[in-house]
């Protein structure tokens, strides 16, 4: 037999068996009850920037603080007092970033996630260097990761610095309770469609460059403002589709002190605008369409790199597409679309599904949903958005080499949908 076919019958089997060690460790993990460490490398292997809303923890929603609208507070603003913003990824978090950021020039900023929170308060605890004021924005608590969070709020309460916490995701009322007890201003309000906005009215007030970043966040910029906003909307999309942490932080300062656009900057915003139509045209094409049970209209979306795609005809073709949608697309399939929700699939085992325009779509049905077919689910978010993780397994894993459909798992998840809704 030819030595070249020996070769690749070789590596197929060494691949094989690649695979199934490392599906089989991961099983193990997860049946000795370490499922919260596999979620944690999920987060890890997922792009920070990739999510537009944010996944909070799947609870019960506190009583909000204030129905929609808050009262400003007076803080001082001096250059001996030492602040520090931590902030999430996603639009929302970014605004909010630059809203404080804008409100206090000189403050540290930093970036994580609702899984990474507990992680980086503890750090922030550990830090002699602490700051007098710590600014949380746009990221929930969750009831799993209670306990290490208290701890690290007291200790950094207990060395003078003063907490200020604002969220429009849902939390637990035991996390509000426990989080209150060591800031000394917190609002979680779900009544508000984005932090920022909690920020803008208790915070910076009626500033003037505030309130634009408010309107470039609600996309409702004033004529003369178009081309401002157009640069940094392209310049946020493009941060979140290839960037880090540290590139979301240098965006959120120069957001903050609407500093010109560099060199390298203006070729990003280049790049995307052109990416941008390709995109609209995604956006306006045809995608999956289902309906729940209740008769609701929903799509799937397919924003995998390898995936599935309609062509010109209406026939399903693979598709290998380097221009990878952001999740950001969903914005413009509502418009053109006017689904009822829909459901995003950034990956074979990470979904992202979102209610439409009228709001007939809640994600509390589907919260419940632990277990399909044996294989563990996890739904998180806000009321209208959440994330899905699913379990993939290796038969699926090992089928999506030649077969670019979506997973089983997926279509169980698809029709867990329709049941619940």
């Amino acid at each position: 037999m030819n030595p070249q076919i020996w070769f690749l019958i070789a590596g197929g089997a060494l691949l094989i068996v690649f695979l199934a060690a490392l599906d089989m460790s991961r099983l193990l993990r997860k049946k000795s009850g370490d499922w919260q460490e596999l979620e944690k490398e999920a987060e890890e292997d997922t792009n920070p920037l990739m999510d537009v809303e944010q996944e909070a923890p799947a609870e019960a929603s506190a009583e909000p603080v204030a129905a929609g609208r808050v009262e400003k507070i007076t803080l001082p603003r001096a250059p001996e007092i030492l602040d520090q913003i931590i902030t999430h990824t996603d639009w929302d978090g970014i605004i909010s970033g630059a809203l404080l950021k804008n409100f206090s020039p000189l403050a540290r900023v930093g970036v994580t996630t609702p899984r990474a929170l507990r992680s980086t308060l503890r750090a922030a605890a550990k830090n002699p260097d602490k700051p007098n004021r710590l600014f949380i924005a746009d990221i929930g608590i969750e009831s799993a990761n209670l306990p290490d969070i208290e701890d690290a709020l007291i200790d950094i309460k207990k060395a003078g610095t003063k907490i200020y916490w604002y969220d429009h995701h849902p939390w637990s009322p035991l996390s509000v309770d426990t989080a209150a007890r060591d800031c000394e201003d917190i609002i979680v309000d779900i009544k508000f469609r984005n932090a920022a906005e909690i920020i803008h009215q208790r915070i910076t007030g009626s500033d003037p460059y505030a309130d634009q970043l408010i309107r470039l966040l609600t996309n409702q910029l004033k004529p003369e403002e178009e081309e401002w906003g157009a640069g940094w909307r392209h310049l946020i999309m493009a941060t979140q589709s290839s960037g880090t942490f540290s590139d979301i932080i240098d965006l959120i300062t120069n957001l903050a002190a609407n500093r010109s656009f560099s060199v390298s900057d203006r070729f990003k915003i280049s790049r995307m605008a052109e990416e941008e139509k390709i995109f609209q045209r995604f956006a306006e094409g045809k995608h999956r369409e289902e309906q729940s049970n209740s008769g609701m209209k929903f799509l799937v979306v397919d924003l995998r790199v390898f995936r599935m795609e309609y062509d010109e005809n209406g026939r399903l073709k693979r598709k290998f597409d380097r221009h990878n949608p952001p999740a950001s697309i969903g914005y413009d399939i509502v418009k053109y679309h006017k689904p009822d929700f829909y459901i995003m699939v950034l990956k074979n085992n990470r979904l992202s599904i979102r209610g439409g325009e009228e709001r007939k779509f809640r994600v509390d049905p589907l919260r419940k949903i632990k277990l399909i077919k044996g294989n563990p689910v996890q739904v998180a978010g806000h009321t209208y958005a959440a994330g899905v993780y699913l379990t993939v397994g290796l038969k699926s894993k090992m089928k999506y080499i030649w077969d670019w459909s979506l997973p089983q798992e997926v279509e169980d998840f698809i029709e867990e949908v329709k049941q619940k809704l």
